[in-house]
């Protein structure tokens, strides 16, 4: 029983911590939103500055594609910043 509620409590933390991309953003406010969250993640982790540097282009680039409207690849440089930040 104690091991499924600690399992229950991990799961449920993943969730609400890891955003789920399962569509890319609807908009450009979700992008926005989307691409404004994954820079606060990034802020809040110590990055070596190799690594810092390239999340900072990437979310540059996502910035870019979400003023473009570009919603699909948008969402593809989401998942690939969340990946540099594992």
């Amino acid at each position: 029983m104690i091991k499924s509620i600690a399992a229950a409590a991990a799961l449920f933390a993943t969730l609400v911590v890891t955003p789920v991309f399962a569509a890319p953003p609807a908009d450009q406010d979700a992008c926005n939103s989307l691409a404004f969250s994954l820079a606060e993640k990034a802020a809040s982790k110590k990055l070596a500055d190799a690594q810092a540097v390239k999340v900072d282009e990437l979310i540059g680039k996502l910035e870019g594609q979400c003023s473009e409207s570009k919603f699909a690849d948008a969402d593809a440089t989401a998942k690939e910043i969340e990946a540099a930040l594992k």
